[in-house]
């Protein structure tokens, strides 16, 4: 078990060395020129062939539209990296669906304060009672809205 800690980090490193070796100096990830990858291959042991394993892959997959290049790290099939665009929420007052709903029941809402003023009093706007919508009492006059006598 212990001889796995030694052998795969050299091995990721070698593979890493090599495919950075071979890779043509115009096609470098990153922007970095060569040398610089393959010191970071070596002197970061880990960290440096993931890096480059990671940044060389999505390159190539970049300039391939996405699809991953058929290697010994994917599979005969080709994988579409493009990720599906989930609807965005949108906000109220950009919906049209939402916009309708509320103008219907605006509408709606009218409606039903025309009906009840006209059924109060036939002829009259308000009712015929002088108050506004809120005010529902009747307790005549002398007496305000909150039931106290006024003078």
């Amino acid at each position: 078990m212990r001889a796995v800690a030694y052998i795969l980090p050299l091995a990721l490193t070698l593979y890493a060395l090599l495919d950075c070796v071979r890779t043509p100096s115009e096609n470098m990830p990153a922007r970095l020129p060569k040398p610089i990858w393959i010191l970071l291959i070596l002197l970061m042991i880990v960290v440096g062939p993931i890096a480059w394993i990671i940044t060389s892959r999505v390159r190539a997959a970049e300039e391939r539209g996405g699809e991953i290049e058929r290697t010994v790290w994917s599979s005969r099939e080709s994988i579409d990296l493009h990720l599906a665009q989930r609807p965005r929420p949108v906000a109220p007052d950009d919906d049209p669906e939402f916009l309708a709903h509320l103008e219907r029941d605006i509408r709606r809402r009218r409606r039903q304060d025309k009906d009840t003023r006209m059924g109060d009093a036939p002829g009259s706007k308000d009712g015929g009672s002088g108050k506004g919508p809120d005010d529902h009492r009747s307790d005549g006059p002398g007496v305000s809205s909150d039931g106290s006598p006024t003078s």
